[in-house]
């Protein structure tokens, strides 16, 4: 691990580093150096010399190559047991310039490094150690998506109170439990491996998922006597920002029964405006079909919960979701209430509408979802900006920054969502001119360079947003090589 003579990356990724790229905007060379590196792998090493070595702009190289490591360089806070197989390990993930982890931003910053796993034990660890300490997470408070590093990681045993202490942000998120099964799921296909899944710790996890979606699918009043059901999750919280609290003491606005989950904050953490938040639902009824083919190596019976439960949500989203816009046809909506109240909008965060054929939800090619993007990427959708700063700029924002701030990640989720040349070269264009010259991939960034803005972008490192980004690149490197690489090698 890195010394303390190591700078603090969220100055040194705002600082110019040579070399420069040597392309029209000479991108800097954002890597830490070797010693104060977080976790190497020489897997991932020969993966971005390669491919930036076949990649005909040299600053997309540069960014690539910036961003892609940038997970395992900045963001690997503290492991256990990644050198040994004789005990179970544990990885401590960092989000970035928060020093806290969450289960959703942890999962896709490791995601990106999968196919590479098989040849790495190391990295092999790394994602084990991973899916260990969600599930120890997720014991203390299936409800919580963000938490403290535990005060020793030495042992293999977390003690709930310890953990309960360190819980960093308790707001229900359905996507943080979606991206544990994700996490989960996606290690035991592309390795074969499920030891994990023997563990008393992950199962019991997967028992507090369904319990707390049990939990979160009643609606507000019983139907028969129309009296309030048990309030299982309430936030609330002093602020001056409506979106960092919730209706009604903390439990959200009312919900009817449609077999979907209720959802007290977005993927951005910003709270929801009606509960049943299309895409959360989505992702996790996809995860929990995709999980149960994992558990019924061991239960059956708990497998079949979950399948029944996926498709109870996936009913839900169909008669409750998909909604007729007066332009667009029939869409997905952000979120309903199931009493017939629709919002129409998209955020940046995954999970989106825009992600909608990413998470596996729908077909890309899917009507319906064709109609929702056209939506989306629209002025249509009030949280689509675009402006002229540096010869265009455009993309999805949220609440959770200002208006005028469209985040790179919905350009990157547009790469990864669409099959048109001339849509993904221009959102390649797009996403270089997001740095500001730093070389790296930030949360949100202003469409206006007027002088007038307080900052040009929000956070300069950004780990889950970089990591998107080699993602992409990779995915276009195999299916697209004739847009970023060398006539030689396209």
């Amino acid at each position: 691990m890195p010394t303390d003579n190591c700078p603090d990356y969220t100055e040194y990724s705002r600082v110019f580093h040579e070399p420069g790229s040597g392309g029209p905007l000479n991108l800097p060379f954002q890597r830490p150096v070797e010693a104060c590196r977080r976790f190497t792998s020489k897997v991932i090493e020969t993966v971005v010399d390669t491919v930036s070595a076949k990649m005909a702009d040299l600053d997309l190289a540069r960014l690539f190559t910036n961003a892609y490591p940038n997970t395992l360089d900045t963001t690997i806070q503290q492991t256990a047991c990644l050198n040994s197989t004789d005990c179970q390990p544990l990885s401590y993930i960092i989000t970035g310039d928060i020093d806290a982890m969450w289960l959703r931003d942890s999962a896709n910053q490791l995601l990106p490094y999968l196919e590479h796993i098989k040849t790495d034990v190391s990295l092999k660890r790394l994602f084990l150690g991973a899916i260990y300490i969600q599930s120890q997470f997720i014991n203390v408070d299936p409800f919580a998506n963000a938490f403290h590093k535990p005060q020793s990681m030495q042992g293999q045993d977390i003690s709930k109170r310890e953990l309960k202490q360190g819980v960093y942000e308790n707001k229900w998120e359905v996507d943080s439990l979606a991206s544990f099964l994700s996490l989960s799921t996606q290690y035991w296909e592309t390795t074969g491996d499920d030891s994990f899944a023997g563990s008393q710790d992950w199962m019991t996890a997967v028992d507090n998922v369904i319990q707390t979606l049990q939990h979160m699918q009643e609606p507000t009043f019983d139907p028969v006597t129309g009296r309030p059901r048990p309030v299982y999750n309430a936030y609330t919280h002093w602020t001056d920002r409506p979106t960092e609290t919730q209706f009604l003491n903390g439990q959200g606005n009312p919900v009817n029964g449609t077999g979907m989950i209720k959802v007290l904050f977005r993927p951005s953490d910003d709270a929801t405006i009606f509960p049943f938040f299309i895409p959360g639902n989505a992702m996790i009824s996809v995860e929990l079909q995709r999980a149960s083919k994992l558990v019924a190596l061991r239960n059956s019976t708990q497998a079949k919960v979950m399948a029944d439960l996926s498709k109870q949500i996936r009913d839900g989203i169909y008669q409750h979701g998909v909604r007729d816009h007066p332009k667009y046809g029939k869409v997905f909506a952000y979120e309903v209430d199931g009493y017939g109240s629709a919002l129409f909008m998209d955020d940046a965060n995954v999970p989106s509408l825009l992600s909608l054929s990413l998470l596996g939800f729908v077909d890309q090619d899917d009507p319906i979802y064709q109609n929702t993007r056209r939506l989306v990427l629209s002025r249509d959708n009030p949280y689509y900006f675009d402006g002229p700063r540096q010869g265009g700029m455009a993309g999805i924002g949220g609440p959770h920054v200002a208006i005028n701030y469209p985040w790179p990640m919905s350009q990157i989720v547009r790469i990864l969502s669409s099959s048109d040349d001339n849509e993904i070269k221009e959102a390649l264009e797009m996403l270089k001119r997001t740095t500001d010259g730093t070389g790296l991939i930030h949360e949100s960034v202003n469409i206006y360079d007027d002088g007038k803005c307080h900052s040009k972008y929000t956070r300069p490192w950004f780990a889950w947003a970089n990591a998107l980004f080699g993602q992409a690149i990779l995915k276009l490197s195999r299916e697209r090589p004739h847009l970023i690489f060398k006539k030689e090698h396209a």
